[in-house]
């Protein structure tokens, strides 16, 4: 974000935001480096998916998010379409995948979105594009649900480094 970068102290928000943005994938990657290969396939939560699951769904994800925000900054007005998560796990494999590679994308996926971000003016982070699904949002805002869905899953994730009862 343009003027909102890492230790930037003009705009406590924005660094906060970015930072977060930067942080998250980081996160998730540390999360599955201390858990065993094991407890992959576990489901902490019934109505979630497994740890396996969510690091490939998070690591899909960002290229969808980079698309999003790239299309709400280059063509305002534009509707992105809603996507079913469950369909999109079963017709990407995610139950075949390595999570700490899934990790390791996730982060280089972030990094790319964030180069993106980081080119943004005001302006840009101020344009409107619709969800078929949420409707109306700036590419701001969807930088911040980017950063609710990263802490929704991390929470998820941390789950498994709790001991089982």
């Amino acid at each position: 974000m343009a003027g909102r970068r890492s230790g930037d102290t003009g705009d406590v928000v924005g660094t906060y935001l970015h930072k977060g943005l930067e942080l998250g994938p980081l996160a998730v990657q540390r999360i599955v480096d201390a858990i065993p290969s094991s407890e992959y396939d576990r489901q902490v939560d019934p109505e979630r998916f497994s740890l396996r699951d969510s690091v490939a769904h998070l690591a899909d994800w960002d290229t969808i998010n980079l698309e999003r925000v790239r299309r709400g900054a280059t063509e305002p007005g534009c509707t992105v379409p809603g996507l079913d998560e469950g369909q999109r796990a079963l017709d990407s494999g995610y139950a075949n995948t390595d999570p700490r590679e899934q990790a390791r994308l996730f982060v280089q996926r972030r990094a790319e979105l964030l180069r993106f971000v980081d080119g943004l003016t005001e302006e840009d982070l101020a344009k409107v594009y619709y969800h078929s699904e949420r409707g109306r949002q700036t590419v701001y805002e969807s930088l911040v649900t980017i950063l609710g869905h990263d802490t929704y899953h991390v929470e998820h994730l941390a789950r498994y480094l709790a001991p089982r009862s």
